[in-house]
């Protein structure tokens, strides 16, 4: 580029000349216009290198995924651990009422028919609904009443690869059902069994409602809307029941 300029220059240089003597002008006029070209050109070059280049995104590749829209959704869920059996599970902190939080029970059982039957729970469920403060005769003859579970025998299932009984007991009382579902295994010869206790709302409580009462509206769809939305948090709380060891 600074041979081109000093071409220029001596162009520009041997043009006064002439003109001194009489020449025309446009010589001088088409250096000018070379010089404009060149330096143009030059600054093209300039930016041209210094372009970052930039890969293209072939079809039915997928762009980057921010982490943080891939997190777990029970990260900052409350977990409840055996200790002694490497069990765990997670849970929402505000699904549950104060007091009936998740339990992890064991003891012994008639663990040798599992898993082709469900093993007798009735002895570990006894106990700790007496230490919770329940009426000792009161329980025995719950517990004995052959309607007492939904299935008297148990409802086989499997969670994460690995089998349960489900054993569930409900009550009724002022416009609310109080359910009681008892997930028991066997492990190391003995019973594990997850307690979790739910409530729902009889949503006719807010019924019939009154013309422009908005609060009573707005409590009636959120009975609806919470009764909905139960079974799919179970379904998730289940999903996180894990053996560590």
């Amino acid at each position: 580029m600074a041979d081109g300029f000093q071409f220029i220059n001596n162009l520009i240089k041997n043009n006064m000349q002439k003109n001194q003597n009489g020449f025309t002008k446009l010589s001088v006029l088409l250096a000018v216009i070379a010089i404009i070209i060149i330096i143009a050109l030059g600054a093209c070059f300039i930016l041209h290198s210094n372009e970052t280049p930039k890969t293209p995104i072939s079809q039915g590749q997928t762009p980057p995924v921010n982490p943080q829209s891939t997190g777990d959704e029970t990260a900052d869920w409350q977990t409840v651990i055996n200790a002694q059996f490497g069990f765990g599970l997670k849970y929402p902190a505000d699904f549950f009422d104060s007091g009936h939080e998740p339990k992890i029970l064991t003891g012994d059982c008639n663990y040798s028919v599992f898993p082709d039957s469900c093993p007798n729970i009735n002895d570990i469920v006894m106990a700790d609904q007496v230490a919770a403060g329940g009426d000792v005769n009161a329980i025995k003859s719950n517990l004995s009443n052959p309607n007492y579970w939904k299935s008297t025998n148990g409802e086989k299932l499997t969670i994460n690869d690995v089998p349960y009984c489900l054993y569930q007991t409900s009550d009724a009382g002022m416009g609310h059902v109080y359910n009681s579902y008892y997930y028991a295994t066997v492990t190391n010869k003995q019973c594990l069994i997850v307690n979790l206790n739910t409530e729902t709302t009889n949503c006719d409580f807010y019924l019939p409602i009154e013309k422009g009462n908005t609060d009573q509206q707005t409590n009636y769809n959120n009975c609806l809307i919470t009764n909905a939305n139960q079974p799919t948090t179970l379904s998730q709380i289940l999903s996180t029941f894990k053996f560590n060891k």
